[in-house]
């Protein structure tokens, strides 16, 4: 007799491998790759801001435009790769690896349709707000203008914010190149729109030449998203809209949305608050008189016209190596830590957090004083002739000093608050960025009569250190000691190989050009200075630093680009 089948058994579930952890330094090769298009990124951005001063010069009109463009930037910065990726990142990272792609897919969908839907609503009550100040008789004409660029570059907060966001998600599946080029994008459009305009309409003024300028910026946008497309793609995203916010686990990323905006974007809001500062505070906001009425009270101004548009200079120097090294070691190490805090693995976290000060600080140190000794050449083989005097590239460099002596605080402060942000603190740094923005207001309406531009300059930099100071020294008390010794021997090594850099760039910059006489031009001998004698700051300053570290046996050298790859071929 044949016995009974039994039923068949169900397979043994198997539960899916974890997901492969990334080699705890790869964000070192990661962060080279953004430095190496950041980098091409920047000198575009200089090309731009040579053709843009030169056919529209940086006075009155170019501090409107500049008003403008900050607003899609602030918003960048808090909507985009500010406060909501640094929600978003965490949250994204942590359903990816527990809850699969397919949810965490859908979680990406909904906030960037959340996203879109909050900005075009934020974009329409603008509109409307600044469409009636910018057509009104009774407004100035400087404000009509400023309000005219806001108005015109609002709607680029929506692609800019996407683009942001759609580069986060990219950096969590290791994908990093996309979203480096968008700037390079920008700067094309935007540099096209100012020759093209000076080109077309010959007889047209620089106010004229603006409003391309501005409408390049939206081109540009569009560009910038079509571009991030298909690297979502090939990350296994499809975008498309979802509507259900809740299900999607939305609520984990904006329950904490607002005070991380605050925490984050300190920075971001303090340079924002100074470009306001400089536009009321100088005749560009008064009709181009050098006194306004406040209160019932006379007040002189206290800076000169165009001071927001010579800020703006000083801000693209000093951003200049943030931009290369600051954000693009933060972005690259941002994931890591999450994938630590997801985890639970605080020594990881603590190894990655001091990693990244050592890699950030290793060239942040040598930049804040190497900026310094290139800045006014910098700015004058970029700015300086057409629209741009001599007095402007002065009023620029002096702003740029200050903005450079914080470069190590700014860049340092990017990698200590994303711990804060894995660790979905959203509390402590909201209260350090609310005390620093309070401060550097203050700081701004104290220096601003004696050093004028400079003066926002140095207060912004004070308020980036004590940030970074206060945020450090909280965290060490909430995870415990933090191995940040370890850095203090690097930090002296590389303060003497910066000195004695320094050295030798002040001796560069004393050396006599043989066309230093009156019988030349002024304009083209600062010009062919500058010429022959940025190459040759950065080249030398650069090997000895360099070399010196080298010397000391500092492992970081290896790791900064082109440099490491030298290196270990000679080794080979």
């Amino acid at each position: 007799m044949t016995p009974p089948l039994s039923p068949p058994t169900a397979p043994l579930a198997v539960p899916p491998p974890p997901p492969a952890r990334p080699h705890p330094d790869r964000f070192i090769k990661h962060a080279n790759l953004m430095s190496a298009l950041t980098l091409v990124s920047r000198f575009g951005g200089l090309v731009r801001d040579k053709v843009c001063s030169y056919y529209i010069g940086v006075d009155t009109s170019w501090a409107a435009f500049w008003m403008g463009f900050q607003f899609p930037n602030l918003f960048r910065r808090v909507f985009g790769e500010g406060a909501l990726t640094a929600v978003f990142v965490p949250v994204y990272t942590e359903v990816l690896e527990k809850e699969g792609p397919e949810k965490a897919g859908r979680l990406a969908n909904a906030t960037l349709t959340l996203l879109t839907l909050v900005l075009a609503a934020i974009t329409l009550l603008g509109e409307a707000l600044l469409i009636p100040l910018a057509m009104s008789p009774a407004v100035l004409p400087p404000n009509r203008l400023a309000a005219a660029m806001i108005a015109i570059m609002l709607p680029y907060c929506m692609m800019v914010c996407a683009v942001a966001v759609m580069g986060a998600i990219a950096t969590v599946h290791e994908r990093f190149t996309a979203q480096s080029l968008s700037p390079i994008i920008l700067n094309f459009f935007m540099a096209g729109a100012a020759a093209g305009s000076a080109l077309i309409m010959v007889h047209s003024t620089p106010r004229d030449r603006i409003f391309w300028v501005a409408a390049a910026v939206l081109v540009a946008g569009l560009f910038q998203v079509a571009l991030m497309l298909p690297t979502l793609w090939a990350s296994g995203l499809r975008v498309s809209p979802v509507f259900s916010f809740a299900s999607a686990g939305l609520g984990a990323i904006l329950r904490p949305m607002l005070p991380i905006a605050i925490g984050y974007c300190a920075v971001q809001i303090n340079t924002f608050m100074d470009t306001q500062i400089a536009w009321w505070f100088s005749p560009d906001g008064h009709g181009n008189l050098d006194h306004f009425t406040l209160f019932g009270h006379l007040f002189h101004t206290a800076m000169l016209p165009g001071a927001g548009a010579k800020l703006s200079v000083a801000q693209r120097i000093y951003l200049l190596p943030v931009g290369i090294f600051g954000v693009s070691m933060a972005t690259a190490i941002f994931p890591l830590m999450a994938r630590a805090a997801a985890r639970e693995e605080t020594p990881e976290l603590k190894r990655l957090l001091v990693g990244g000060l050592r890699k950030t600080l290793f060239l942040s140190i040598p930049a804040s004083f190497g900026m310094i000794l290139i800045a006014l050449p910098l700015i004058t083989l970029v700015y300086l002739g057409g629209k741009v005097t001599p007095d402007d590239v002065s009023r620029a460099y002096h702003a740029a000093i200050f903005f450079c002596l914080g470069i190590w605080a700014f860049e340092a402060q990017m990698v200590i608050t994303r711990v804060y942000f894995v660790l979905k603190d959203t509390k402590t740094p909201t209260q350090v960025a609310l005390a620093m923005i309070l401060l550097n207001f203050c700081l701004n309406l104290l220096l601003i009569w004696p050093l004028q531009e400079a003066g926002i300059a140095l207060s912004t930099t004070i308020a980036a250190i004590a940030q970074s100071v206060i945020l450090l020294a909280i965290l060490r008390r909430r995870l415990g000691p933090l191995g940040l010794r370890s850095l203090g021997g690097n930090v002296l090594r590389g303060l003497a190989a910066t000195a004695i850099m320094v050295a030798a760039g002040l001796a560069i910059t004393a050396i006599p050009m043989p066309w230093d006489h009156p019988g030349v031009n002024p304009l083209t001998a600062k010009w062919l200075t500058s010429l022959v004698k940025l190459p040759l700051l950065v080249a030398v300053c650069g090997m000895i630093y360099l070399g010196l570290t080298r010397l000391m046996q500092m492992p970081e050298v290896g790791d900064v680009p082109f440099v490491g790859r030298y290196l270990r071929a000679r080794k080979a």
